[in-house]
Order: structure tokens, then sequence, then C-alpha cells
């Protein structure tokens, strides 16, 4: 029996990962390859060094041999918050007579709220309901339902043009036959956060090395997207200043560094250094320097919450992915305390893959899968 298969490309704000998955037993996921490669990325939503996109697709594509294998069919990329951006409209339609809501009338709605949302210069790249009304009544999926009014309330990401015409140019110049665009926050919103935890209303928090995103998502649709240009990155980046390290020393020191210790005057991080030698730093110090950003991190998405309206002493769940905090030791619950919110790791499903700085990814090929 034929399996469906999928190739998606994720592009984070300093890496790009390519994975190439099938369905597996159950609604699993049958991982056949995933490769990793370090780029320049992106920041405040403008490329670090646009002339390095399309080689650097080509080389992790190359990874894969995706030419030899055939992976060149169709590629699903999944755009980073930082550029695109979400659209909450509403949609209404009488249904014919006491008639019942059939799918011509879903469609009818989806249409409707396409046409509200989009925007000269860019381009739809999902739709998503958050509710349907039938008489205002909140009655799940319409098709069926008795009743004079439908209401649809949707939620819709839209992208530049431009961009989807530099990615569309950069995969017709590799071979690729066809281009589906999804949206990186969706993906992980709806396939890493239980779908009971997403009825009344969840935060998806990603932070990655250059970029962080507040995703508000309610039922399948997103409510609200916040992102901002601070990440992983910039704590190793005060490490390598404040300590005179090379960049990679300063990630080295960043993985050894305990946030939720308190540390003395006498404790020192024995770093070995690039250089072959150790040298000592101060665990107050370094601790602060940690301490200093995150503060800064945690201040930025609260402010990301604000400006969606959000009040976090109401009971929200918090989710937490992504690799520029979940990887620094304590510093879950660093974020949780600054917050005064209790924050859990999101992360797939799949057994042994259960990292959050991984769940991104696999949250990927299972929506591709999916839709």
């Amino acid at each position: 029996m034929f399996k469906k298969e999928v190739v998606c490309l994720e592009i984070g704000s300093a890496k790009l990962r390519v994975i190439v998955a099938q369905e597996g037993v159950n609604n699993t996921l049958l991982v056949k390859e995933l490769a990793t490669l370090d780029f320049d990325g992106y920041f405040q939503g403008e490329w670090v060094d646009e002339k390095r996109l399309a080689p650097s697709i080509f080389e992790i594509l190359k990874q894969i041999d995706f030419r030899k294998k055939k992976y060149d069919k169709k590629l699903y990329i999944a755009l980073p918050a930082e550029m695109t951006k979400v659209v909450n409209v509403s949609a209404s339609i009488n249904i014919e007579g006491l008639g019942k809501a059939t799918k011509n009338d879903v469609d009818n709605l989806i249409s409707q709220a396409i046409s509200k949302a989009k925007a000269e210069e860019c381009e739809v790249v999902s739709i998503s309901n958050i509710r349907y009304l039938v008489d205002e009544n909140d009655l799940g999926d319409p098709v069926g339902k008795k009743g004079r009014n439908l209401t649809g309330e949707f939620s819709v990401i839209l992208c530049e043009k431009t961009l989807i015409e530099r990615f569309n140019g950069i995969c017709s110049d590799l071979g690729f036959v066809c281009v589906e665009y999804v949206s990186e926050v969706l993906c992980g919103a709806t396939m890493l956060l239980p779908e009971e935890e997403r009825r009344d209303g969840a935060i998806l928090v990603d932070i990655g090395a250059l970029s962080t995103s507040v995703t508000y998502i309610k039922g399948e649709g997103i409510l609200a997207l916040t992102s901002f240009s601070i990440g992983g990155g910039h704590i190793t980046s005060d490490l390598c200043d404040t300590f005179d390290l090379t960049y990679e020393d300063g990630e080295r020191l960043k993985k050894q560094v305990v946030i939720s210790v308190e540390a003395g005057p006498l404790d020192y991080y024995d770093l070995p250094t690039v250089d072959g030698k150790i040298q000592r730093i101060p665990q107050e110090d370094a601790n602060k320097v940690v301490a200093y950003r995150l503060e800064a991190i945690a201040s930025a998405i609260n402010q990301c919450l604000v400006m969606q309206g959000i009040n976090l002493t109401n009971y929200i769940p918090v989710y937490l992915i992504g690799a520029g905090a979940s990887k620094i030791k304590g510093g879950k619950d660093f974020l949780s305390k600054c917050l005064s919110r209790n924050i859990v790791y999101g992360h797939s499903d799949l057994p042994g893959k259960d990292k959050p700085e991984d769940g991104i990814i696999y949250a990927i090929a299972k929506y591709a899968l999916k839709n």
C-alpha cells in the first residue's frame, strides 16, 4: 500500500532544516530523513544575506540527495512568524428557508473570508476556522445543522507576494514541480498543543536563535500572532562580550550555565575553549548575564500578550518550544517566574523525539501529511 510522503523545509532564524516523512501506523510519523544546516537567517523580517538564501536551500536539499531520490515533486515550505501576519475576519450567509447548512454554505463563507482578509500585496497561506455559529449557537461542525443564519469566524494567515515569488523562483530553478506554503506557527500550535487546551485558548511561545514568536490559538485558528527579533543567540553574544569569548565558546558556556542554582563568589564554570585551554568563568557573573537577557525576553513576551489583549492572570496554558531558552538549564522555570505563570514544554508525541527544540520540524511534517 502506498504511503503518503512529504518533504518539508523549515526556515529558522539561524538554521535550515529539511525533513522527509511518511504516515506511520496509527497516525504516527515515520521519519525517513532529517538534515540541518547553519545559515545566516533573518533579523527583523529581513534576510541577513539574501544572496546566500538560494545556495543554502540547495545545499540542505543536496544533503538528502533530493534529485536522485526523486524528492523534487513537491516541497512544503514553512514560513516563519516574522514573515507572516494574521488577520481575523467573520462572514455570514443566510441558509435558504429553514434548511440545513451544507458544505457549499461553508465553502461560501470561506471564500467571503478570504476576500475580506486578502491584501493586494499579500498571498493567503492558510485559512482556519475559529468557530461556526448557526443562529448564534456555537455548534462545532455546522454541516447538517438547522437554522436561518450561518456565521464563521476565521483566522487568515498572509505572506507578502514578493517573498512567495522569491521562493517559487528558487524552487523552480531546483526542479521542483510544486511548492506549497504553510505557517510555521500554525503547524506548531495545532500539532504540538493538546486539542483540549486549544479549545478554550492557549499560548505558544517559540524562542529561536534570533527571533521569538508569541501565538494565541483557539481551536484550529490563530487569534493573534506577535514576533520580535530577540532569541537565544543574543544570550550567547552577551556571554561572548562579557567574557571575551568566541561565539563557539559562548555557546559552550551557555550549555553549562545552570540559572536555577544560586552561585557563590568562589563558584566557577570550567570552560574548555576552542584553542584547547580551560577558562574559569565566575558562575555568579555568567548566571547574571543569562538572567538579564531572559528577563528582557520575558518582558517582550509580556508586551506581546498585552498587545494581544491577553490577561495572564486568567488561566491560559502557556507552552514553550525552540532552542533559545529550552536548552538553558532552568531557563523555562526562570521565564515562568518572570511571567508569574506556569509554563510547560510543547513537544512532539513521537517516541524518542520529544525535545522542545525539535518539536516544530515534526509538527510541520505532521501538518503537511494531515492537510
